[in-house]
C-alpha cells in the first residue's frame, strides 16, 4: 500500500508500516513555479529589480525544496514487536532513531490544532511519559486519512 501526498506518503513493507515527510522534488513544479514567478516578479517590479528579485527567490525556493527532500524524517509502527521508532535520515542514510514507545496503542494519538497565517494545521503527537511531535498536517482531511489508515489497517 502506498498513499502520495504533497508531504508526507504512507507505505507499508511486510508487517512495518512507515509514515514519511519527505517531499519529493520535482523538477517539473520546480520549473513551472520559478517561471511564473519570473514573469510576474519581472512584469510587477520592473526588468532590473524585477530579475534580481525572481533570482533570488528561484534561489531560495530551490535549496528549501532540496534541503527537505535531503533531510526528513520516518516514523515506522512494527505490527509484530509492537515498537514505534522515529528516524531521522539525511539522503536515505539513517542519522539518528529514537524509541517513541515499546508498545503500540493507536489511542496515545493527539491532533493539536495549530492556526498558522489564518489556516488551521493539525500538529500530530503521540503521547507516552512524553509529548513526541511527529507531524504538522495541512488540513482536517489529512488528519482524518491518517486516522483511518491508523484504525483500520494496523493492527498490534
Amino acid at each position: 500500500m502506498n498513499e502520495r501526498e504533497d508531504y508526507f506518503r504512507i507505505s507499508k513493507n511486510g508487517h512495518v508500516h512507515t509514515l514519511s515527510d519527505r517531499i519529493p522534488f520535482k523538477w517539473k513544479e520546480l520549473i513551472v513555479w520559478t517561471s511564473a514567478s519570473f514573469i510576474l516578479l519581472i512584469w510587477l517590479l520592473g526588468i532590473g529589480i524585477g530579475i534580481f528579485v525572481a533570482i533570488l527567490t528561484l534561489i531560495g525556493y530551490t535549496l528549501y525544496r532540496f534541503a527537505s527532500w535531503i533531510y526528513y524524517s520516518e516514523l515506522k509502527i512494527d505490527e509484530n514487536s509492537g515498537k514505534i521508532i522515529r528516524l531521522k535520515k539525511i539522503l536515505d542514510r539513517t542519522q539518528k532513531t529514537e524509541l517513541i514507545a515499546e508498545k503500540f496503542d493507536p489511542n496515545r494519538f493527539e491532533y493539536s490544532e495549530l492556526t498558522r497565517s489564518g489556516k488551521t494545521k493539525f500538529l500530530m503527537n503521540y503521547r507516552t511519559h512524553k509529548n513526541n511531535e511527529l507531524l504538522i498536517l495541512k488540513n482536517k482531511t489529512d488528519k482524518e486519512l491518517i486516522e483511518k489508515y491508523i484504525a483500520e489497517q494496523i493492527k498490534v
